[in-house]
């Protein structure tokens, strides 16, 4: 099991990163060359079905660890890597690595406190492990000038970048009547600022004003949050409703059952459901953050410090269709400039 191409994922299967990582899969299933390492709990398609070799890969440290080593001998020298998961290969080397980085928590020094023990560690050692494998690194990739700035700071390397998002189209076809004033797709972590939100609803509700929110938040992986946002909806009466993790095709169908997303996530990547808001034609409220103003071109923004100025913003949102300022890459493009460059 040897690739002459390699596609390295073996940390991604939740979140943008698994809906980044899908259609490069699908462009790729015919390739018999390519090696795909990738995390044991990737849920794929059952009609998907690669023609190249698949190593699945335990998500455990010994698991994790067995799969580095292994892949020194896997990975000829003449190979082209493309990984996808912010990290290069932990041991192996060859002629071309190139490393898409997507999670700014490795980039930026921000507090790691409100996670837990076992994060707050994966993540301390995922950045030792960036800046010790830096300088094997050919390329780095990045989504938005932002994450370049960042990139450069921490690790005094360029990046590219290659806005590469999932397909566009397959949002501009669900407009259904409007269920929901407002969608916020994100999952629960700390920076994603739900808590500020939903107290700008609960000033909203002390106005007597209650507009309708939709949240992707998933009950089992985020039970504190959860519960925290259920008492909130109980005391002030307010009009949310948690749908929980949907499938990827569902979340067109929340975007057609929505007037606007709003966005209040204290720092992203590149904001992948900013770009989909778009592409189904609602309007965008969000953070006034520097990844809003890298995607989105005059947009409304808000503090998302401030659950008062959320909750004004809400107040006084036109509701006027926003606009991209990027133009976004297929997968046919993105592999086209890395893996097969």
């Amino acid at each position: 099991m040897t690739g002459q191409r390699v596609l390295y994922a073996p940390n991604v299967h939740q979140g943008g990163g698994r809906r980044l990582l899908l259609p490069l899969l699908e462009h790729l299933r015919d390739d018999a060359s390519v090696l795909f390492v990738l995390d044991e709990r990737l849920a794929v398609p059952d009609d998907l079905v690669l023609a190249g070799d698949v190593l699945r890969v335990v998500p455990s440290v010994r698991g994790r660890l067995a799969c580095e080593r292994g892949l020194r001998g896997m990975i000829r020298q003449d190979a082209c890597v493309l990984c996808m998961g912010n990290l290069p290969p932990l041991f192996a080397s060859c002629r071309q690595i190139s490393v898409f980085v997507q999670n700014r928590y490795l980039l930026d020094q921000v507090a790691t406190k409100a996670f837990g023990l076992a994060t707050r560690l994966r993540i301390a050692a995922e950045r030792f492990w960036l800046q010790k494998r830096a300088g094997k690194v050919s390329r780095f990739i990045v989504q938005t000038p932002t994450m370049r700035k960042r990139l450069w700071l921490t690790l005094a390397r360029e990046a590219e970048i290659m806005p590469f998002v999932p397909c566009q189209e397959a949002f501009a076809s669900h407009a259904e009547s409007p269920v929901y004033d407002f969608l916020y797709v994100a999952s629960g972590e700390p920076h994603k600022n739900h808590r500020r939100l939903v107290e700008a609803w609960a000033l909203l509700a002390r106005q007597g004003v209650y507009p309708s929110l939709c949240l992707t938040l998933d009950k089992r992986c985020h039970a504190e949050l959860y519960a925290w946002i259920m008492t909130r909806i109980q005391r002030y009466h307010l009009r949310i409703e948690l749908v929980g993790n949907v499938a990827d095709q569902e979340v067109a169908s929340l975007y057609g059952k929505s007037r606007a997303l709003i966005y209040p996530s204290l720092f992203e990547s590149f904001g992948l459901p900013l770009v989909e808001a778009v592409s189904a034609g609602l309007p965008v409220l969000a953070a006034d953050r520097d990844y809003v103003f890298d995607v989105l071109d005059h947009p409304d923004v808000f503090d998302p410090l401030s659950p008062s100025d959320i909750a004004a913003s809400v107040m006084h949102f036109t509701f006027q269709p926003a606009g991209l300022k990027v133009e976004c890459w297929s997968a046919a493009r993105f592999l086209d400039q890395t893996l097969y460059a």
